[in-house]
């Protein structure tokens, strides 16, 4: 089983002024949307993959009952940010959710039913249109706060990916991995291989962190996602804005720190 990003989501308590400094580190960002049970976001759109900017923009929406639930998004992701900003769930690709679902339970995960939902969209033109997802969630006890999930798209993709939203002056290409901390690492990379998603998260302890990125951050989780690797076309395009918001050149590449940007460390580097 191997696969591929399709987002990465990002939990914000300003969604404006995560907005506004990503448009700072020189990416479009499309929008905001606002979702039926209470969360918004904003994305930065690439290549078959995007960024999602996300808050809790409307508290009363978010459905108390779904506490009895096995899984909520948006109560997840609200209590997330009790806790921290930064990386809470990385989205995986599919084109069968339901399929994805008996894989992940195949694997051993704790996996809810998959969760539908809709939502309007804004086109580069302004124009509305209507976007669907179904999303299947492979849960672990030791990934409370580093949820891994598949998102199905179910809509044209001319409804969803503009090519006006996929330019970036910063050279932005990709997602290249995903990092994530945690102190039980060599468990969660054999469950990392069980839901085939090993070759995409770099998965370290935070001695095996510091020593492989040069950056020993108070802001870093010891039980998730601590960033992900940026690749860029020509990393001088994104090399002033980065170091503006604080980013630090350390063995070799372009860091910006968690404690300087949202709780998610960006390791940006050129293909």
């Amino acid at each position: 089983m191997s696969r591929a990003i399709d987002h990465l989501v990002l939990c914000v308590n300003d969604l404006d002024a995560a907005i506004a400094a990503y448009s700072q580190l020189g990416f479009t960002v499309t929008p905001r949307a606002i979702h039926p049970f209470g969360t918004g976001n904003a994305l930065i759109q690439l290549d078959g993959m995007y960024i999602e900017l996300l808050s809790v923009v409307d508290p009363e929406k978010i459905d108390e009952t779904d506490l009895a639930a096995p899984f909520s998004f948006p109560i997840y992701n609200r209590d997330y940010l009790r806790h921290r900003e930064g990386m809470s769930m990385l989205a995986l690709q599919s084109d069968d959710a339901e399929r994805d679902r008996v894989d992940f339970i195949n694997a051993g995960a704790a996996v809810p039913d998959v969760f539908h939902f809709e939502r309007d969209a804004k086109t580069p033109d302004g124009d509305t249109v209507g976007v669907a997802f179904s999303l299947a969630f492979a849960n672990h006890p030791l990934l409370r706060h580093a949820v891994s999930f598949v998102c199905q798209h179910r809509h044209p993709p001319e409804n969803f990916y503009f090519p006006t939203y996929q330019s970036h002056a910063n050279g932005a290409m990709a997602i290249g991995k995903v990092i994530l901390d945690h102190w039980a690492a060599d468990a969660v990379r054999d469950f990392y291989a069980e839901i085939g998603v090993d070759d995409l998260v770099e998965t370290l302890h935070g001695d095996e962190l510091v020593a492989a990125y040069g950056l020993d951050d108070p802001a870093f989780p010891t039980d998730g996602f601590a960033g992900y690797e940026l690749i860029v076309d020509d990393i001088s395009k994104i090399f002033d804005a980065a170091i503006s918001l604080g980013a630090l050149e350390l063995k070799g590449r372009l860091i910006l720190p968690p404690s300087k940007f949202f709780g998610v460390m960006v390791v940006i580097s050129s293909k």
